[in-house]
């Protein structure tokens, strides 16, 4: 017995850190078998010999009689006992270095088990929370749409790669960021500590996720060209871009301006369907159903299609006449050209002649009822919209030109423009290297150091203007850091939550990253270089 409890909490463990399944039958499923088998012959022996003995009258209580002489109880009996002690000792001995030996590799096997549980399960949040929505499926970046405050106007928030972001965070700020997510962006809170609705379980799933679609080091490392590439066509596109955007909103302008005569070719449309499908003699009772109506007397239908041979042709007049008038202007941002597109959904025919005027993209046939009552679906829809236009020019005019406004002023002031030249002088470095040093700041860090910068160039505001993080301007960062090298060191490693950086400051949790795993130490330098200057 004293064997079999030795080896059971042994055995027991070995069971517990292997992985289930039928591959991972290993050491410790044929130890527990063979223990088992063992106890349970002991369990029958014990049992077979506590039965109570029937012994003749004459014959003495088992505690009266003899037991054993001295020579078989100190030579016999005691060599079985030690010989069971020894072999015992021999078994744990063999058993012992073989479970150790093996031990290690059980361990790892269930940490990688958890491990793509954990992935398996993270992947499911990514997908359920959107998280790909903006970050992209495979956590490359990507864009959320927002409404800019300052202007009022719809911009796309560049939402940052974070294939590469345990190279600038450690996974507790990435967790910070998770769950309490960022005020004054699209990024929202979806921890239960934040206001979200993951759990901590949940949560930690997501990073293991997150950790899987991390680049290597080498790769983060070669992003740096192509982001400082980004970041310079950005600025030298950027007053064609606003241009864009403002010719953009001029042709808005004109559309909710034309809105009250496109109106009034349509206001009276649905009256017009109503008595056309549910009038008496133009009507049938499917078509009257169209309009919520019964018909009084049924119209003549050569197709049978549901609708009157008098109502087609009516119909496609209705839908030419809206196809031809609601209109709306489209610019073509790269030669700021304005064109005019009509609303396909009203390119719709009616032949008295058949059943099925129309087919579908694939080629179908559309049976006509269908047609009319997508038809007088889409109308409802658009008169109500155009009403609304109708009746509230004013308003829906009013935010576009405070828009265009806002565009004109940011193109007249150019916020986002840098005088390379200048900047060469001013910091001792090359023409090239200034260049580089502004691709630099505006790739990683003008998201959180210049206003607007996310939001889109035209919108964005003086370089280092300060936005999640301190402004930089006015040689702030001078003050902050004395001495060079301390300002270098500072981008390298990142700020710890709690911890003091320069002269005063104190970073909280999810505060400056560190770059030093994914930028050069070059890189780095520029990067002081340009700050110092501003």
């Amino acid at each position: 017995m004293s064997l079999i409890a030795s080896l059971l909490p042994i055995v027991a463990t070995a069971e517990s850190s292997t992985p289930a399944g039928p591959s991972n039958v290993g050491l410790g499923s044929v130890v527990l078998t063979v223990v088992v088998g063992v106890f349970l012959v002991w369990i029958g022996y014990l049992i077979i010999n506590s039965r109570r003995r029937t012994r003749a009258p004459e014959q003495p209580a088992p505690n009266q009689e003899f037991f054993m002489d001295n020579e078989r109880l100190e030579n016999d009996r005691l060599t079985r006992v030690l010989t069971a002690a020894v072999i015992s000792a021999a078994v744990l001995a063999i058993i012992m270095p073989i479970y150790f030996m093996n031990e290690a590799g059980r361990q790892e096997a269930a940490a990688e088990e958890i491990q793509e549980d954990y992935e398996h399960f993270g992947e499911e949040w990514w997908v359920k929370f959107e998280c790909g929505a903006c970050h992209g499926p495979d956590g490359s970046g990507g864009v959320a749409a927002i409404v800019e405050e300052r202007s009022g106007l719809t911009a796309n928030w560049s939402a940052p790669g974070i294939n590469d972001v345990l190279f600038r965070y450690s996974e507790e700020e990435v967790r910070h960021w998770i769950v309490n997510g960022r005020s004054g962006s699209p990024m929202p809170a979806s921890g239960l500590e934040g206001g979200g609705a993951m759990t901590v379980q949940e949560v930690d799933q997501v990073i293991v996720y997150l950790q899987s679609l991390q680049v290597t080091q080498l790769e983060a490392f070669s992003q740096a060209d192509d982001a400082v590439l980004a970041a310079l066509d950005r600025i030298r596109g950027a007053e064609t871009a606003i241009e864009a955007r403002i010719a953009i909103e001029e042709a808005k302008l004109q559309d909710i301006v034309d809105g009250p005569a496109q109106f009034s070719a349509i206001r009276s449309m649905p009256d017009d369907i109503d008595a056309l499908l549910g009038g008496s003699g133009t009507c049938t009772d499917e078509s009257a159903a169209l309009v919520g109506t019964t018909c009084d007397e049924e119209g003549p239908d050569a197709d049978r299609d549901g609708l009157t041979d008098d109502v087609e042709p009516a119909l496609a007049a209705l839908a030419e006449l809206a196809f031809d008038t609601l209109t709306k202007r489209q610019v073509d941002p790269a030669t700021l050209e304005v064109s005019t597109v009509q609303d396909s959904e009203f390119d719709i025919v009616f032949s008295p002649t058949s059943a099925f005027s129309m087919t579908d993209a694939t080629g179908n046939p559309i049976p006509d009822l269908d047609s009319a009552e997508a038809f007088i679906s889409h109308l409802d829809a658009k008169h109500l919209e155009w009403s609304l236009l109708t009746d509230r020019n004013d308003q829906f005019a009013a935010p576009v030109v405070d828009g265009i406004a806002y565009l004109e002023a940011a193109l007249e002031e150019r916020a986002w423009d840098v005088d390379f030249d200048q900047l060469a002088t001013d910091t001792g470095l090359s023409r090239g290297e200034a260049e580089r040093a502004v691709g630099l700041f505006n790739a990683y860090c003008a998201r959180c150091h210049t206003a607007g910068y996310s939001a889109g160039v035209e919108f964005e505001q003086t370089a280092g203007s300060g936005a999640w993080a301190p402004a930089l301007t006015d040689e702030r960062t001078i003050v902050q850091f004395p001495d060079e090298a301390d300002h270098i060191a500072f981008i390298i490693n990142g700020a710890n939550a709690s911890e003091q950086y320069g002269v005063n400051g104190l970073s909280g949790v999810g505060g400056m990253p560190g770059f030093g795993a994914m930028l050069s130490l070059e890189d780095i330098e520029l990067i002081v270089k340009y700050e110092r200057s501003m």
